[in-house]
């Protein structure tokens, strides 16, 4: 299993309450998209499926679960439709191959896996279901078995009853490992009935030392950017593709220029990316540029030729203290004006040269 960083004590806290026959058959692990929380759920998975209890990493049933493989391990998720059956068994060779790559898996990600649609992703009713008929049967090794569901929080509105009944009643030997995100978004009725741990955030320090073999500036950057999502940072620095940090170096630097030949290039480009992935990029740009404002340490004036490299310091630089507020409305109604459909060559292109006129200081 992945390295922990930042929440190694809550692990021992669930190893202490395993050991000692306390741990409750149903645990509800709340933590932020692409942190720890998934990594926690599939070490202590691993750990009720040793043969000692003690994932050792030596027996059998370690290696099955180290490899995602155990008979007794099943994985629940939410997904896009389209797949044969229904149900994540439709995706669940993508679902591992992804965790294989990424433990700290993010729903972005994930998405972006699976889809280059607009599509919701969602745990419909006939996945809760499959859930049911995979825990009624005996387990395969005759022992423990768990069932790990990430993103309990998407289940859709007619199912969640579902699964609370299956939480109500337990059954033998079974435990239910639920990953959440968004713990709010879930009914009362389910986080009462589940024993609560709570992931603690990752910070850039956990970042340098899971980049270790990056350039120190590398994982520093993917830090401002990213954290403390580690998993968008661990699937953007692994893209082959040009990244999101690309698009908004490119971006920030036409609209610095304001050279309107040149943000109509850039926006044409940016119109062509998917709804998700836009919205992404506009809330990772602002989350760079307010972390560029509070970090900030240049005082020099910034050419624009400086610009060609992305240095967020430099650039937070060159605006005054009010045009910080401008740019973090500008940027909101962006991605308000994208979440409703709004023309999105118009939304960006005004976005651009309000953006112009924050960072000349007009």
């Amino acid at each position: 299993m992945s390295q922990l960083y930042n929440n190694q004590p809550l692990l021992g806290q669930l190893a202490a309450a395993l050991n000692k026959r306390k741990l409750h058959h149903a645990s509800l692990i709340s933590s932020g998209p692409g942190e720890e929380g998934l990594v926690v759920g599939l070490t202590l998975a691993a750990r009720i499926l040793c043969d000692i209890q003690k994932n050792c990493g030596n027996c059998k049933s370690c290696k099955q679960a180290s490899a995602l493989q155990h008979p007794d391990l099943h994985f629940s998720f939410p997904f896009v439709s389209g797949g044969a059956s229904g149900t994540a068994d439709d995706f669940l060779a993508d679902f591992r191959a992804s965790l294989e790559e990424n433990k700290y898996l993010d729903p972005d990600s994930w998405k972006q896996k699976i889809t280059s649609k607009n599509q919701q992703l969602l745990i419909p009713v006939k996945e809760i279901q499959n859930i049911h008929k995979k825990l009624s049967l005996t387990a395969a090794s005759g022992k423990n078995r768990v069932l790990l569901l990430w993103m309990p929080e998407r289940i859709k509105s007619a199912a969640p009853n579902r699964l609370l009944k299956l939480i109500e009643e337990p059954l033998p030997k079974t435990y239910i490992i639920l990953v959440t995100h968004h713990k709010a978004r879930l009914l009362p009725t389910i986080v009462s009935r589940c024993a609560p741990w709570h992931c603690k955030p990752l910070k850039e320090l956990h970042f340098i030392t899971h980049f270790k073999d990056q350039p120190e500036a590398t994982a520093k950057l993917l830090s401002m950017v990213f954290a403390p999502n580690l998993g968008a940072a661990i699937s953007a620095n692994v893209n082959t593709e040009p990244t999101q940090i690309d698009a908004f170096a490119l971006w920030m630097r036409v609209c610095y220029k304001g050279a309107p030949t040149e943000i109509s290039d850039v926006v044409s480009s940016l119109s062509r990316l998917t709804k998700e992935a836009l919205k992404t990029l506009i809330s990772r740009s602002q989350h760079l540029l307010e972390r560029g404002f509070y970090h900030n340490v240049q005082n020099a004036p910034v050419q624009a030729s400086d610009l060609g490299a992305i240095n967020v310091q430099k650039l937070s630089g060159t605006v005054r203290p009010s045009g910080t507020m401008t740019i973090s409305r500008v940027l909101d109604a962006c991605l308000h004006d994208v979440e409703r459909n709004i023309h999105v060559k118009t939304a960006l292109t005004f976005a651009s040269f309000e953006l112009h006129k924050a960072f000349r200081g007009n």
